[in-house]
C-alpha cells in the first residue's frame, strides 16, 4: 500500500484519538519534566547553553525593509535572509535553553524571540514573495501571506515552543500562546487549506524538497497549535496526501537528484514527518515498508567519501557542515532494521554539537537510544549503482577511505537544482576530491531565474566534461545521457555512457573505470573524426608539476595525485580561478584550477594515479 492508502485505511477512531492526543504522544516532554531534561548528555547541553549565553550578550537582529527590498534592487538575498535566519535560530536556541535549565530568564528570552517572530510583517523570504512582485511592490500584504519555506520554518518554531514551554509561557507571559495560534492560523494553516496553488504541492507532477520540508512543518503546526479539530483533521489528511505524492515520485533505487545536501531537506524531512505520524498512532500507521523508504535511508552511506567529504551533484557542497541531524537517520535505521544505516548515523554522533531546527534538536535531545548508540567505523560500500538517477560511486576497497574513489553522473539537464553536468565525474584520492564538482554558490536573485546559467559554477565548462565543437551543454530535459551501463568485471567498476544527446552537436561516448588492481582511474572519450573536442577538468588542490602529458597535484587532504595523458597533446592550458564566494571558499579555499586540453582526432584518455611524495 502507498502512504496515503495506509493512512486512509486506519480506523477513524484511531486517527481521531491520535490527533487529539498528539501533544502527549509526540515523544518530547515539556519543560516541567525536569528529570528528563536534566539528564541530557553534557556535550549536547553545553553546546546549546554556550550558544544561548553568547546570544544574550548581543542585541536581537533587526529585520529591515531596505534589506528585504535588495532582492529586487540588486539581487542580494542574504542581507535579509541572514538576520531572519538568525532570529529564528536565536529563538530556537532560547527555547532549547529554557527546557534544559528551566530558568525563567531563558523562558523570557524565548518569549521575546517568539513575539518578534509574530511581529514580522511576513515570514516569507523575498525570493519567494511572488504575491508582492505581481503587485509591483516590495512590501508583503499581511492579508495575503505567501506560504513558503520561510513561513514553514517559522511556524515550526512556534509549534514546538508551544509544546515544550506551554505552561511556562502561560505563567510568565499570558496571552502569548493565543498570539502564536492566531499567527499560525493566518499565515500557514488557513492558506494551506484554502489555497491549493502552491507549487511545492507537486500537483503538476514536479516534486522537490519543498514538499516534505513544508508539509512536515505544517503537520506540527496543526498537531500542536490548531484548536479546531475539524481543520486539524483536514490539514493532516492533506499533509499525508502531499507526502505520499512526494514519495511516489522518488526513484526506486533510493537516489536523490537534488544531491546529498538536499537529501537532508527532502527524504530526511519526509522521514521525520512519517515518524511523528507513526508515533502519535502508536505504531498503527507503520509506513516504513513503503517503497523506496528502505533504499532512501542508504543514500548517505552511498555518497560518503570519508573525512567529511561526500559525492555532490547539483547545488550541494562536497564538504557540508557536520551538524546534520544524524539522529533522524539512526531512528530510520532502527525502524527498518538496517544495521548499516544505524552505523552510518552513529559514526557521526560525536561530531554533533548543535542541530539546526528546533523540532529536530528537541527530538534528538529526547532520544535516549540515539545517545546510547556507540560510534562505529563508517560502512563504506565498495560500489553503489543508482540506475534511475544514473549515478555510480565506486571506491578502492569497501570499508576504507584509502586509495581512489570514482563517482560518475549521467542524468539530464533539467534535474532539481540542476547543473549542466551530464557525464561529469568526481575522482577522490584518500577521500579528498581532486577532480571535483564545485557545488553550490551563494544564492542570489538569478539562482533560480532564467539567468541561472550565467553562474560559472553551474555551467558545463566548469565541470569535468568536454566542450564539443566549441559548444557547452545546455539546460533542459532533452540534454541527457543515454545507454548508461555499468559493468564490474573482476576488480574493476566501469561506467559507459553515450553523451551525444547532451550536446547541441557531435557524437561522444565516455567510459570511466576504477581499476582496483592497477589502483587507477581512467577516463576515455571517443568521437567520430571531424569533431572538435576540448577536454575540461576542474581541479582542487595545489599543482606542483606541469609538463606535456602530466600534471601533479597536492590534494587538499595532503595526498599527491598525478594526471596523465598523451604527451603529444602538450601541456594543455592550466588556469587558476579565484574563489570569492563564501560558500565555495569554505570547501575549496581561495582558488581552484581548470585544465583544458585540445584532444586528438577521435580519442582521449586520462589516467589518474597516486603521485610521488
Amino acid at each position: 500500500m502507498t502512504l496515503a492508502e495506509r493512512w486512509h485505511a486506519l480506523d477513524p477512531a484511531t486517527k481521531r484519538e491520535a490527533l487529539d492526543l498528539a501533544r502527549d504522544r509526540a515523544g518530547v516532554p515539556d519543560l516541567g519534566q525536569r528529570g528528563v531534561w536534566e539528564s541530557r548528555p553534557p556535550t549536547a547541553s553545553a553546546a546549546v547553553l554556550d550558544r544561548a549565553a553568547g546570544d544574550r550578550s548581543r542585541p536581537w537582529p533587526r529585520l529591515l525593509l531596505s534589506d528585504f527590498a535588495r532582492y529586487w534592487r540588486d539581487g542580494v538575498r542574504t542581507a535579509y535572509e541572514g538576520p531572519a535566519g538568525e532570529l529564528r535560530q536565536r529563538t530556537s536556541t532560547a527555547v532549547l535553553a529554557a527546557v534544559l535549565t528551566g530558568d525563567q530568564q531563558d523562558v523570557d528570552e524565548a518569549a521575546d524571540g517568539l513575539l518578534l517572530l509574530c511581529e514580522q510583517t511576513t515570514w516569507c523570504w523575498a525570493a519567494h514573495e511572488s504575491f508582492a512582485a505581481a503587485r509591483g511592490e516590495v512590501v508583503a500584504d499581511t492579508g495575503a501571506p505567501y506560504l513558503d519555506l520561510g513561513a514553514a520554518e517559522t511556524v515550526e518554531i512556534l509549534a514546538w515552543a508551544d509544546l515544550v514551554l506551554g505552561p511556562a509561557l502561560d505563567a510568565r507571559v499570558p496571552g502569548l500562546r493565543r498570539r502564536l495560534r492566531e499567527e499560525a492560523e493566518r499565515r500557514v494553516l488557513r492558506p494551506f487549506v484554502e489555497d491549493r496553488r502552491w507549487h511545492w504541492l507537486g500537483l503538476d507532477g514536479h516534486l522537490h524538497n519543498w514538499n516534505p520540508w513544508i508539509h512536515g512543518h505544517v503537520l506540527v503546526a496543526a498537531l500542536f497549535l490548531d484548536t479546531d479539530p475539524v481543520r486539524r483533521t483536514q490539514v493532516v489528511e492533506l499533509v499525508v496526501d502531499g507526502l505520499d505524492r512526494y514519495l511516489r515520485a522518488l526513484p526506486a533505487d533510493g537516489g536523490c537528484d537534488e544531491g546529498y545536501a538536499y537529501w537532508w531537506n527532502g527524504p530526511a524531512r519526509l522521514a521525520s514527518a512519517l515518524e511523528l505520524l507513526d508515533r502519535i498512532t502508536l505504531g498503527a500507521f507503520d509506513p516504513w515498508q513503503c517503497a523506496p523508504l528502505e533504499e532512501l535511508a542508504r543514500y548517505p552511506q552511498r555518497m560518503t567519501l570519508g573525512a567529511g567529504w561526500f559525492v555532490n551533484v547539483g547545488d550541494g557542497p562536497a564538504r557540508p557542515a557536520p551538524d546534520q541531524p544524524w539522529d533522524v537517520l539512526h531512528r530510520w535505521g532502527r525502524r527498518i532494521g538496517d544495521g548499516d544505516v544505524m552505523a552510518q548515523a552513529a559514526a557521526h554522533r560525536d561530531e554533533l554539537r548543535f542541530v539546526a531546527g528546533l523540532g529536530r534538536a528537541l527530538v534528538a535531545l529526547a532520544d535516549d537510544d540515539w545517545w546510547r548508540a556507540t560510534a562505529v567505523p563508517l560502512p563504506l560500500p565498495r560500489s553503489s549503482w543508482l540506475p534511475e538517477v544514473q549515478l555510480l560511486v565506486a571506491r578502492q576497497d569497501g570499508g576504507s577511505t584509502a586509495g581512489w574513489a570514482l563517482a560518475v553522473k549521467g542524468g539530464h539537464n533539467d534535474e532539481n537544482h540542476n547543473h549542466n553536468d551530464v557525464g561529469s565525474f568526481v575522482a577522490a584520492l584518500d577521500a579528498t576530491p581532486v577532480l571535483v564538482d564545485l557545488g553550490q554558490p551563494t544564492y542570489t536573485a538569478i539562482s533560480f531565474s532564467d539567468r541561472r546559467y550565467e553562474q560559472w559554477v553551474v555551467r558545463s565548462e566548469w565541470h569535468n566534461v568536454p566542450v564539443v565543437n566549441g559548444r557547452e551543454q545546455q539546460a533542459g530535459p532533452q540534454w541527457r545521457a543515454t545507454d548508461f551501463a555499468v559493468d564490474s568485471p573482476g576488480d574493476t567498476d566501469r561506467a559507459e555512457l553515450d553523451l551525444s544527446d547532451a550536446y547541441p552537436s557531435g557524437n561522444l561516448r565516455r567510459t570511466a573505470t576504477l581499476d582496483r588492481i592497477g589502483q587507477t582511474v581512467r577516463i576515455v572519450d571517443t568521437w567520430p573524426r571531424g569533431t572538435e573536442i576540448a577536454e575540461h577538468f576542474v581541479i582542487a588542490g595545489r599543482p606542483v608539476a606541469h609538463q606535456p602529458g602530466r600534471l601533479v597535484v597536492e590534494t587538499l587532504g595532503g595526498s599527491v595525485a598525478e594526471l596523465r595523458w598523451d604527451g603529444g597533446l602538450g601541456t594543455g592550458r592550466l588556469e587558476q580561478r579565484s574563489v570569492d564566494d563564501e560558500l565555495l571558499q569554505r570547501v575549496w579555499g581561495a582558488a581552484v584550477h581548470r585544465l583544458i586540453l585540445a584532444a586528438g582526432n577521435n580519442h582521449f584518455e586520462l589516467t589518474l594515479i597516486r603521485g610521488p611524495r
